[in-house]
C-alpha cells in the first residue's frame, strides 16, 4: 500500500514538472517572437538613420558647397563644382570603389536642377543585385551658377539601399 502511494506522489510532482516546463517553454516562444518584432523594427529604425546619415554627409560635402569669400553657403551646391565631380567620379571608377564607397556604401546620389531649366547630374551610383530595402530622401538646394553669378533651384535626392 506504500507502494503505490509513493508512485503516485511521483506521478502527481512528474506532472506538475511537466506542466511547468510547457509553460516555461510556451513564455519562451512568446518572449521570442516579441524580441523578432522589436529587433526589425530596430533594424529598419537603423537603415532610416544611416539614410539621413548620409544625406548630410552628402550635404556637407566641401566638393560640392558653394562658398563666397571663403565662407561656406548652407544647402547650396555649386554647380560647376556638381558637373567636375560627376565627370571626375564617372571617369575613375577606382574613386568610386574605394574612397565614396566607404562614405556612401550602396547609395545612389543626384542632383537634379528644377528651375529655371532642367538638368541632372548623377554623382554617385552603386548598388546591389540583392536590394532588400530603399529609403529615398529629397532636399531642395540652392544651385550656384558661378557663370552667371545666378542662384537656382534644385532638388538632392539620396537612395540609399540594404542587402
Amino acid at each position: 500500500m506504500k507502494n503505490k502511494k509513493s508512485q503516485i506522489k511521483m506521478f502527481e510532482t512528474i506532472a506538475v514538472l511537466l506542466i511547468f516546463f510547457v509553460l516555461i517553454g510556451f513564455g519562451l516562444i512568446f518572449y521570442g517572437r516579441i524580441q523578432a518584432g522589436s529587433f526589425q523594427e530596430k533594424q529598419e529604425e537603423n537603415f532610416e538613420l544611416k539614410a539621413i546619415q548620409t544625406a548630410q554627409l552628402v550635404s556637407f560635402l566641401p566638393e560640392l558647397q558653394c562658398s563666397s569669400n571663403n565662407i561656406i553657403v548652407d544647402d547650396c551646391f555649386d554647380i560647376l563644382k556638381v558637373e567636375a565631380l560627376s565627370e571626375f567620379i564617372e571617369q575613375n571608377p577606382n574613386i568610386r570603389n574605394e574612397y565614396y564607397y566607404d562614405l556612401f556604401g550602396f547609395s545612389s546620389i543626384s542632383i537634379e536642377q528644377v528651375y529655371p531649366s532642367v538638368v541632372s547630374w548623377s554623382i554617385y551610383e552603386r548598388t546591389t543585385e540583392r536590394t532588400k530595402a530603399k529609403s529615398s530622401i529629397m532636399i531642395p538646394v540652392s544651385l550656384y551658377n558661378a557663370s552667371s553669378r545666378a542662384y537656382n533651384f534644385g532638388i538632392l535626392t539620396v537612395a540609399v539601399y540594404r542587402k
